[in-house]
C-alpha cells in the first residue's frame, strides 16, 4: 500500500448550490482511501464571508460546516487536529455565499 502526501486547492470557491459539480474540490478515486488532514478556508475580500462543507459519501451526505463565517482578510481551519476518511468515489464539496472571496487548501493522506 502506497502513502502519499498530497495537496489539492480551489481558488475562487464557487457560489453554486453545494450538491453542483464545480463544487467538488476533492474525489477519492476508484482504489483509494484519502484521510483528511486539513481544510484551509482563507478569505480575501474586506467583509466577512459564509461557507459550507460538504462530504458526499457512500452512505449519509453530510455537512462537515455549514453557513460558517470566515471574517474578512482571514482563515478558517475546518479539520483541526482531527482526521476524516474518504473512501473510494467520496467527494469533498465547498461553497461559499460571496463571489471570489473564499480560496480552499485542502492537504491529505492517498493510501492506494
Amino acid at each position: 500500500m502506497a502513502n502519499t502526501f498530497k495537496s489539492d486547492t480551489k481558488a475562487n470557491v464557487v457560489t453554486a448550490v453545494i450538491t453542483d459539480s464545480t463544487a467538488v474540490v476533492v474525489t477519492a478515486g476508484g482504489s483509494s482511501t484519502l484521510v483528511l488532514l486539513s481544510v484551509l478556508l482563507s478569505n480575501k475580500v474586506a467583509a466577512s464571508a459564509d461557507v459550507d462543507v460538504y462530504l458526499e459519501s457512500g452512505g449519509d451526505d453530510v455537512y462537515l460546516l455549514r453557513n460558517a463565517p470566515v471574517p474578512a482578510g482571514s482563515s478558517l481551519e475546518v479539520i483541526s487536529g482531527s482526521k476524516i476518511i474518504m473512501e473510494a468515489n467520496d467527494k469533498l464539496r465547498i461553497r461559499a455565499g460571496t463571489a471570489s472571496a473564499i480560496d480552499a487548501t485542502v492537504s491529505y493522506l492517498d493510501q492506494t
